[in-house]
């Protein structure tokens, strides 16, 4: 994927990875009785195989990585309230992943420049003269 981005002419520091987030497998096992009636599908050492992999992607590749899977584990916290299901972020997972990931986003896109005016600089009466110029477009 980092090698795709690229092609197209994204620069590796524009790019930032997130590896999955751990899997809460008492929840996540509940989950699948319920809905399809099948036992525990996954394990979260095996999500971890995948969050490592990402983690090297990333370094390999010189992109920025927000390590979600070490982050919703740190110091044996209990993470199962960022779960919805065990597998799916909930909204306090989200919140989580929004407060750690806009840091990162903010700091690649800050000095990037404005390409249409500020909304407060568009005119009313006719809004293409302030967004196209002189409307000969």
């Amino acid at each position: 994927m980092v090698r795709y981005l690229k092609s197209v002419d994204i620069p590796e520091t524009r790019i930032i990875l997130i590896t999955p987030p751990p899997l809460y497998e008492a929840d996540w096992e509940r989950e699948c009785l319920m809905q399809v009636g099948c036992k525990l599908n996954r394990l979260n050492s095996v999500v971890g195989e995948y969050a490592n992999a990402c983690l090297k992607v990333a370094q390999d590749c010189g992109t920025d990585v927000l390590d979600l899977w070490t982050l919703m584990q740190k110091d044996s916290q209990d993470f199962s309230s960022y779960l919805s299901d065990g597998l799916h972020l909930s909204p306090k997972g989200n919140e989580l992943l929004f407060s750690h990931l806009w840091p990162l986003m903010e700091k690649k896109v800050s000095s990037l420049p404005l390409l249409l005016p500020y909304w407060r600089d568009v005119a009313e009466t006719k809004p293409e003269s302030s967004l196209l110029g002189d409307g000969d477009h």
